[in-house]
This record gives structure tokens, sequence and C-alpha cells, in this order.
């Protein structure tokens, strides 16, 4: 009999104990949590902050040669489009950008225009980048399907842009010259014609990668990790937009502030008064909302 265990007797008191222990236990797990996801969610935010603060805080306009680009640029700082020449300069001036709460101050941005020109582009391009708060990549929609080559691989560079990523720098694709006749591309026709130029630029790359390398390359530079194909909603840490739109036209804006360099814009001395279908607003307003969240 003493060999064997014996039963251990508790008192009222112990089960009272263990009973309540019982209780607390889930409840602890439950509270841990809560802690762990908490931390996780500030942890998220500050670096979202951190990023934002390393942003510079300029308007950035970048596109391939002919595509509006300096037009968009004098008529957002002038009120009015110029039918410019080639510029071979970068372009700086700046714009008094209504706050949408009329209660609230405006604020004056400073836009930043990045010649098109193949040659000087990257050096240009590098040299402002750490300026960009946003960018604007404007795209002649009337010439996309000839030019597809050139524009996705200006567009690659900036979407494979690792401080871009890091510091989210948002990113619209001005579809321009929607105006000038009812054959242009669609927001839709452009954004899948530039996503089958993308998915063979990913290919092309990973390839030179591979050869380079002695190994197999990788295809992820934009896009998703794993995924053949590449599709503008792959990208999670640039937020895309894309708008249509013209810059020539007869709508005088009413938000330009003022030129810095006005002797940089080779102009053919036409503004464009007697041009029509001029339309700005989805720019403007996604500018506005850059802006104003921050």
């Amino acid at each position: 009999m003493d060999s064997q265990r014996k039963t251990p007797v508790y008192s009222n008191a112990d089960r009272e104990f263990i009973d309540n222990g019982s209780d607390v236990l889930p409840l602890t797990i439950i509270m841990a949590f809560l802690v762990v996801f908490a931390t996780i969610i500030i942890l998220w935010w500050a670096k979202g902050r951190r990023a934002a603060a390393h942003r510079g805080e300029c308007l950035v306009l970048c596109g391939a040669s002919n595509s509006g680009k300096t037009a968009l640029f004098s008529r957002l700082t002038m009120g009015i489009a110029k039918r410019t020449l080639t510029s071979m300069a970068v372009n700086r001036g700046s714009m008094t950008l209504q706050n949408p709460s009329a209660d609230r101050p405006s604020k004056e941005i400073h836009i930043i225009d990045i010649p098109g020109n193949l040659r000087i582009r990257q050096r240009d391009f590098s040299a402002e980048k750490s300026s960009a708060k946003a960018i604007v990549f404007v795209i002649d929609s009337t010439t996309v399907k000839e030019d597809s080559k050139d524009v996705s691989d200006y567009l690659y560079d900036i979407l494979s842009e690792k401080s871009f990523r890091q510091q989210r720098i948002p990113l619209l694709i001005f579809c321009n010259k929607q105006d000038i006749n009812n054959d242009n591309e669609t927001i839709q026709s452009i954004r899948h014609l530039l996503e089958n130029e993308l998915t063979m630029k990913r290919r092309t790359r990973a390839s030179s990668v591979a050869v380079h390398q002695g190994k197999g390359g990788s295809n992820d530079d934009i896009g998703q990790t794993g995924k053949d194909t590449f599709e503008f909603n792959d990208i999670k840490d640039i937020k895309i937009d894309f708008v249509d739109g013209s810059v020539l036209g007869n709508e005088r804006t009413s938000y330009a502030k003022h030129y810095d360099d006005e002797e940089d814009i080779i102009s053919t001395g036409d503004e464009t008064d007697g041009d029509t279908g001029a339309n700005l607003k989805k720019v403007y307003d996604w500018v506005q909302k850059i802006w104003f969240k921050s």
C-alpha cells in the first residue's frame, strides 16, 4: 500500500485557486496576442512614417521625348501650355496647390521636369530622383505603340528604383493627347500594352543576369516573384495610378505660381488658346491627394 501513489488531497481553497487559474490562462494568452499584434501595427506605421520622412518635396515629371511632358510643366507652372521643342535641360518651377478644404491654406509645390532625350535623361533622372515626393510619367497616347519599347525601358528604370520602392513614392501614369483623335489608345489598352512590354523586359534582363552571373537570374526586379508575367497590380510598395487627359487646349488654369527657368523652355511661340480639349483635372486632383494627405 505504501508503494502505491497516493491521490493528492486538495482543500476547498486549493480547488478554488486551481479553478481561477484555468480561467486566467486563456485571458493571458489573448492579452499576449493583442500586445504582439499592436506592436506589429506600430512598427509598420513607424516604418511608413520614416520612409515618408526621407522623401523629397518635389513633383517630378518624366517621360519619353515628345510626350507632352514639358507642355504639362508649363501648363502647371504658368497656366498656359506652350508648344515646345525637345527640352535638353532640367526645368524647375512651382505652382500653388489649392487645399480641397476651403478653410485650410494652399501649398506651393516645386516641380522638376526631366528631359526625355534618351542621351541625357538617365543622368538627369539620377541627379534629381532624391527630390521626388511623387512622379508623373507622361505618355503620348497617339504614338505609344510605336514608342512602346522606349517608354517601357524608361518606366522599368523607375519601377525598379530601390529608393522609390523603399520610400513608397506614388506614381501617376498620365496618358496624354487624348483629344487629338478618336483612334487613340485607351487607358486599359495602354496599360495592357505596357504590361506586355515590361514582361518581355523582365525576361530579357533576367537572362542577362544569368549570363553574367553564370547561374539562374532573377526576374523579380519588378512584379511578383515567381510569376512569369508582369502586372502593375503586382507592385505593392508603389501606388500606381493611370489617368487620361490632354495638356493642350483652351483651358487656362488658375493654379500656376511662377516659373524659375523660362529661358530653358524652347517654345515655338504658340500658346494654346485656339486649341480645344485640354483636360488636366484628373492630374491636378491626383496631385492634391498626394500633397494634402501628409
